[in-house]
């Protein structure tokens, strides 16, 4: 309890007077001295007129008492009250703190920086006393700087239970003063008391919350010199840029494939999944992920830290323009290379095994709605690196690597499951192939420039191919195409095909399957003689012998995955190839879509797993490769 100090100064009068000698009825003087029955002594008088105090934090000094005594008594001067024992009190009567106060952490009891005493004066016989407050002050240049730092921590797509936090060691949260942890959906806030422009956010830890894939310490991402102004991205992009300053924003997302207005720092890529650009770096970030627990797990000496982002951008510097997939071949027989060769001693054989393995996987990697990439993550860190240890520890079998490389998502599929449906193959298009379709009258269909009827056209395909015929104008309108298996057909013919066998009349697309009929005749519904010739025969694999290679002196594009050699598992569009040997300085390929034929591409380009189609003619599994029919058409 909190007593007023005139309460305590009534009591020490009422005991004075009580212990005075004087007679009956009249009380003694507060100025009485003890015990002498006379009334010659006065108290001393407190002069002060100012009693709250003000005074700034950070010194000591706080007030004086100011006191006199009428009968000129020596006064002793002491202090009292609630928070006293902050204070000395000088022989002249001068207060101040024991220890200079701080704003920021008040000591009173009251914790408000409100300092309630009492001034005592006392001469040899009696004691005089007034209330003082000592309010202490801000001084603002010792204020704390504060700064918030907002921003998402993301991977395979948000991570959750990350641990968030300004880096005092390189490379680890250990010893950060300033942390965070990140919400489900990878976000997080944290605030420090300094908000200067070189220091390094990094996460670490935490999980996926579709899939519960735990991500233990080494899975760290870091951004240098975050922003208060604007939330910001700490994914595996941003390390690359960490552990590389040097390479600018645009080389880095160039030798990538991003956009140039993605924003590495600023942007979320899973904000928007149904922009193409946002896409790709989702993709990007989840791919870079894997690769990098890959290469900590089979490195050696390997511990956490940038040196798998360092070795990685290290290799994308070097790339061509062209090459901007992560999935390219090249790239990852580069980054194995440059990483795990030399240290682990690989065999020729392990490093195609190695790159043909990992970079078919990441080819098939896409982002969906439907949580994707968290199963492809979740894949790749679990059982795609498991099966590359078995490649580095000479365990893998051949079958399994080429079960992973020419048919990765029933790879996939088989050794994971995952609750967001089943695993399609993004590439799908590697298995389409166009082909334009118009008309001359009503004499003849001409498919690709090619005269259907006077030439004996012939589209081979496998199962699993497809067909799509592109009409231009009122082709079909005016002359409807359909197949049937009688050559010449009519519509009366009993041959017509349709949905059970493949073939969709509205799209004029031919999707072959078991129930496709090993040939098949186009033909005129309204017309007879447009498609005389031409056919379309159902193989088991392509022949270089049923393509009409002679005139084949130009160079081709091919869609596809290299079969075998140091490239093998590169897939999408090649560039510059040729049928036959030019007699130059090439390198063959031969193509899993394509088996048994092989393809000479030029020493100087190739750029494996490229995804873009070129203005090259594409490679078709036609029966001729001409530049004439010799229908007076131009060639294919």
């Amino acid at each position: 309890m909190k007593l007023s100090n005139k309460f305590v100064s009534a009591i020490c009068v009422l005991a004075i007077s009580a212990c005075g000698g004087g007679g009956g009825g009249g009380g003694s003087s507060v100025g009485d001295s003890y015990g002498s029955g006379s009334s010659s002594n006065s108290p001393p008088t407190i002069n002060n007129t100012v009693l709250n105090i003000s005074v700034m934090e950070n010194q000591t000094s706080a007030f004086q008492i100011e006191a006199s005594d009428a009968d000129g008594d020596t006064i002793t001067y002491s202090v009292g009250g609630e928070d006293q024992e902050f204070f000395n009190v000088s022989t002249s009567g001068i207060v101040t703190f024991k220890v200079a106060p701080d704003f920021e952490s008040p000591s009173d009891a009251n914790a408000d920086n409100v300092y309630d005493i009492s001034g005592i004066a006392s001469d040899s016989g009696s004691m005089a006393s007034k209330d003082f407050t000592v309010t202490v002050t801000n001084d603002p240049s010792d204020d704390v700087t504060t700064a918030d730092y907002d921003g998402i921590y993301i991977g395979t797509g948000p991570i959750q239970g990350a641990t968030v936090c300004i880096e005092v060691t390189p490379d680890t949260c250990t010893g950060a003063q300033y942390t965070t942890t990140t919400a489900q959906d990878g976000t997080f806030s944290l605030t420090s008391d300094s908000d200067a422009t070189d220091i390094v956010i990094r996460g670490e830890g935490g999980f996926d919350p579709v899939t519960n894939l735990q991500f233990d310490d080494v899975y760290t991402f870091a951004l240098g010199q975050p922003v208060t102004d604007q939330n910001f991205v700490v994914s595996p992009l941003s390390s690359m840029l960490y552990a590389k300053p040097s390479q600018t924003y645009e080389t880095l997302k160039s030798r990538l494939g991003l956009d140039s207005n993605f924003m590495i720092r600023f942007d979320n890529p899973f904000s928007n999944l149904d922009s193409a650009i946002y896409n790709k770096a989702a993709v990007v970030n989840a791919q870079l992920l894997v690769l990098y627990k890959i290469l900590m797990d089979l490195h050696p000496t390997f511990t956490v830290g940038n040196g798998q982002y360092y070795l990685a951008t290290d290799v994308v510097k070097e790339r061509s323009e062209n090459e901007t997939s992560l999935g390219d071949t090249a790239f990852i027989k580069d980054l194995y290379a440059n990483s795990l060769q030399n240290s682990l001693s690989l065999s020729s054989q392990q490093l195609i095994d190695l790159s043909s393995g990992t970079s078919a996987y990441m080819q098939k990697m896409y982002a969906n709605s439907s949580n994707s990439l968290s199963h492809f993550t979740k894949a790749g860190v679990e059982e795609l690196l498991q099966l590359m240890g078995s490649v580095v520890d000479g365990t893998s079998t051949s079958t399994e690597i080429d079960k992973l490389t020419f048919n990765t998502i029933d790879w996939i599929n088989e050794n994971t499951s995952w609750a967001g449906g089943t695993i399609t193959d993004n590439e799908s298009s590697l298995k389409t192939t166009n082909y334009s379709l118009s008309n001359n009258g009503s004499s003849n269909y001409i498919v690709d420039n090619v005269n259907a009827s006077s030439t004996e056209f012939i589209i081979y395909v496998k199962e699993g191919d497809v067909i799509q015929f592109d009409a231009a104008g009122s082709v079909t309108s005016n002359h409807p195409f359909k197949m049937s298996t009688v050559q010449n057909a009519t519509s009366s013919d009993s041959g017509m095909i349709g949905t059970a066998e493949g073939w969709n009349e509205n799209t004029l697309t031919l999707t072959v399957g078991a129930n496709t009929p090993d040939t098949i005749y186009p033909y005129c519904d309204f017309h007879s003689g447009m498609y005389t010739n031409g056919k379309i025969v159902k193989v088991t694999s392509y022949a270089m012998s049923n393509i009409d290679i002679t005139n084949a002196s130009s160079a081709l594009q091919v869609k596809g995955t290299v079969s075998s050699g140091p490239f093998k598992g590169a897939s999408g569009y090649t560039y510059k190839v040729y049928l036959t040997s030019q007699g130059g300085s090439e390198h063959t390929h031969e193509f899993y879509e394509y088996p048994g034929l092989t393809f000479y591409m030029t020493a100087d380009q190739g750029y494996h797993g490229a995804m873009n189609s070129s203005e090259d003619s594409m490679f078709k599994p036609k029966s001729h490769y001409a530049s004439s029919d010799g229908g007076g058409n131009s060639g294919y």
